[in-house]
């Protein structure tokens, strides 16, 4: 069985759709949930807080897109693998941080995190591989909305944002006017389960203009379509996701000069049979064994279809608490803000993974129905601290800024035979990790139409670990001997500048050109699996960008070309032997392309989005063959994994009124990824890369809303009901390979009141 590919009557019609909604756009893109607009009372402006400071959607001379919370809930996009293909330039191959990458800066492992992620400016995760959570994914009832920065954004955010920038923006608590919302929805999967959703916010001023509180909450419990038939664990519909949490914040304008904000996000995710992504990993190719082995792997399901596995239960736990108290000073000659935050994620799950060390059945004598289970426990506590200091004049806008964090990280395995019972392998890796920097930022106004912009950031950082291995006798073949001690200390220091110049053109249009630079920090590997360290890596972006209404109030454009070369490449190999990941350092990459944005409202309540992304991420120098099975195959000009050379998303979406206070809408999206490879191939594994398919996937929304209090919104999302595969994988050829797939058709219906 192949994977499901779409009809070529359905892709008729959706190409004549795209081709039509992409002229009415003049070739563009999705980007920006609402245009941007030169003019700050328009009712359409946005104002983005990217560059620490607000400023309207196109005086950022930087490539930004927008989603809005009301885009969120309108349509139920409650995880990033909701929308990521509507965002130009970004992939996303699972849940956690490491499997998010913009503009194609990835290896295709689970390195350290390309993708910095920040939540009011509050970095999260952890600086270093040990400890990386999944992707926090907050409800759209704690944001104002999302604003991704594509381009490395070291400057202003530091480390391991080579390839750009994922900021939560969350929420202000209003001092004048009390407000709220409840909100209740239920979904379906075609041939699955149902699943339902419930969220709330309220804000209460305390004391008028100077104290407010703001109170969300949601609990979530996703639809179900993975079958097991694996015998005393069978099962329909058991890949469970159920989540919950909120958020507080209390506000507080202790004098007209002086703000004060503490806030507390907690939120918490239980799942069964849900390791890569909402639907698990499902094997494929049953054929590529014995003699057959170093066949390229096609997508057929090794049991039943596409959507049934073999294993015994896996459960998993996923937690984030975050912390923070920010103060914003007004001095008259500057404004001085503080903000300090503690936060803490866990990530434990329970797999089977008897399909990729069923070698020890030999070595234990273990019978034919014996599994084997690792259990993971990835932690980071983080304390971070951020000093700024800042002036916007009309001449001159700078800033000055302090940065502190000091992080505790582990990845805990534990792995289990059950038949005899035995631990073949019990590995930990606790990590501490300092970082102190400080960064600087200047915008001189040459002319009211032209502005020149420098910045830099100087970081020194120490990483300390120790590696804690403790192997049972039998396996010591395989994983060599226990061992425990401390690693070899990392001390490093970066420095990454960035110099841009914009020129307005018009009220309306304005260019930019941008060098911009990022880095990534080293690391340590387990003793006896790679090398005991890895260094840094660095990227430079040359970019060239144009932005804002090609027609005033009806077509915007935001356009960039650039181009990132990136040195010394991160990597992470797999152990031919014993199925252990480690990481290494490469060559040299680059990856180039164009990114094209745009928002059209050719008629009343009418507004069609869309964006293109064109990326061609390569290695330009072989990567190295070190010793033994630690070496990657790739040739320059080898592709970087998991880039699609081409996206796009178009979206339209029609207002209209029924008569008095009712109004409603409809809309459709199409998104479409091309075709993509997976990691690189160990130069000791059997199973070669192999491709994932291109895909295209249809969503449809409509609702209607009553007095602008109610609301009733229904959806479809992947209407075609797609095979999609979202990531595919042999670890480096020495793993069978198992590929995950896009959720299945999803019927689904939400109600909200305000008030």
């Amino acid at each position: 069985m192949s994977v499901k590919r779409i009809s070529s009557t359905r892709l008729r019609f959706l190409t004549c759709c795209a081709s039509l909604l992409y002229a009415a756009t003049g070739g563009s893109a999705w980007a920006q949930s609402q245009e941007p607009s030169p003019k700050p009372s328009d009712q359409d402006a946005i104002v983005v807080t990217a560059q620490k400071k607000p400023e309207l959607l196109l005086n950022a001379p930087l490539p930004i897109s927008v989603v809005s919370a009301k885009t969120l809930t309108d349509q139920n996009l409650v995880r990033l693998s909701d929308f990521y293909n509507r965002i130009p330039g970004i992939q996303y191959t699972g849940d956690r941080v490491t499997n998010i990458a913009i503009r194609g800066i990835t290896s295709g492992g689970v390195t350290t995190s390309t993708v910095a992620i920040v939540i009011d400016d509050i970095p999260l995760g952890a600086s270093t591989i040990a400890g990386q959570p999944t992707i926090p994914d907050f409800d759209p009832a704690t944001l104002e909305r999302i604003e991704v920065l594509r381009g490395p954004q070291g400057t202003l955010y530091g480390a391991s944002s080579l390839g750009g920038l994922i900021r939560y923006v969350t929420r202000e608590p209003d001092t004048h006017k009390f407000s709220g919302r409840v909100e209740g929805g239920a979904n379906f999967i075609d041939g699955g389960s149902g699943g339902k959703s419930f969220r709330g916010s309220v804000n209460i001023p305390i004391i008028e203009n100077r104290a407010a509180l703001s109170v969300s909450g949601f609990y979530r419990d996703d639809p179900r379509w993975i079958d097991n038939i694996r015998p005393g664990a069978a099962g329909k519909n058991v890949n469970r996701r159920e989540g919950w949490g909120g958020r507080a914040a209390l506000k507080i304008d202790a004098t007209d000069n002086l703000k004060v904000t503490f806030a507390a996000i907690r939120q918490k995710t239980d799942t069964n049979y849900s390791t890569l992504s909402t639907s698990g990993a499902i094997p494929i190719c049953p054929e590529c064994v014995g003699p057959n082995i170093g066949m390229v792997a096609t997508y057929t399901p090794k049991y039943n279809d596409l959507k049934t596995i073999s294993v015994t239960p896996s459960t998993g736990e996923q937690k984030y608490q975050v912390y923070s108290a920010r103060a914003e000073w007004n001095l008259n000659w500057a404004t001085a803000s503080s903000t300090t935050a503690w936060s803490r994620s866990d990530n434990l799950l329970s797999n089977d993974v008897t399909q990729n060390f069923s070698f020890l059945f030999q070595i234990y004598g273990a019978p034919s129905d014996a599994s084997i289970n690792i259990k993971a426990h990835d932690y980071t506590r983080k304390f971070s601290q951020e000093l700024r200091l800042a002036e916007n004049g009309k001449v001159f806008d700078w800033l000055l800024g302090a940065f502190y964090t000091s992080e505790h990280s582990s990845t805990e395995q534990i792995l289990t035979l059950s038949s005899p019972s035995a631990t073949p392998l019990n590995s930990g890796g606790p990590t501490a990790y300092r970082e102190v920097a400080v960064f600087a930022n200047a915008t001189y106004h040459v002319t009211p139409k032209w502005n020149v912009q420098g910045g830099a950031r100087y970081s020194k950082n120490k990483l300390e670990s120790r590696n804690e291995n403790v192997i049972d006798g039998p396996a010591q073949a395989i994983f060599g001997p226990s061992s425990s001690g401390q690693n070899p200390s990392l001390k490093d220091h970066a420095f990454t500048w960035l110099l841009s110049s914009d020129y307005h053109v018009s009220d309306n249009i304005m260019t930019y050109a941008r060098v911009s630079t990022g880095y990534r920090p080293g690391g340590t590997n387990n003793d006896g699996f790679g090398p005991l360290t890895y260094g840094s890596d660095t990227v430079t972006n040359y970019e060239l960008g144009l932005k804002g209404y090609v027609v005033p109030r009806v077509l915007s454009l935001d356009v960039s070309v650039f181009q990132i070369d990136w040195k010394n490449i991160q990597l992470q190999n797999t152990d031919v032997n014993s199925g252990i990941g480690y990481f290494t350092n490469g060559s040299k990459a680059r990856s180039r392309g164009v990114e094209i944005a745009s928002q059209a409202k050719p008629w009343g309540g009418m507004v069609i989005d869309a964006n293109a992304a064109f990326t061609d991420a390569k290695l330009t120098q072989d990567l190295p063959i070190l010793t033994g099975s630690t070496g990657l195959l790739g040739k320059a000009g080898d592709r970087l994994p998991f880039s699609a050379k081409f996206s796009t998303s178009i979206s339209a979406r029609q207002s209209f009124s029924l008569g008095g206070s009712t109004k409603a809408f409809v809309g459709a999206t199409l998104a479409h990824v091309g075709d993509r490879q997976t990691a690189f191939q160990s130069s000791a594994g059997a199973r070669p890369r192999f491709t994932l398919p291109s895909y295209s996937i249809v969503d449809l929304q409509a609702g209607i809303s009553m007095d602008e209090v109610w609301h009733l919104s229904g959806y479809i999302r992947n209407l075609f009901n797609e095979n999609a595969v979202i990531n595919a994988g042999n670890g480096n050829g020495v793993l069978s390979p198992t590929a995950v797939f896009a959720q299945p058709r999803t019927f689904g219906f939400t109600v909200a009141r305000d008030f």
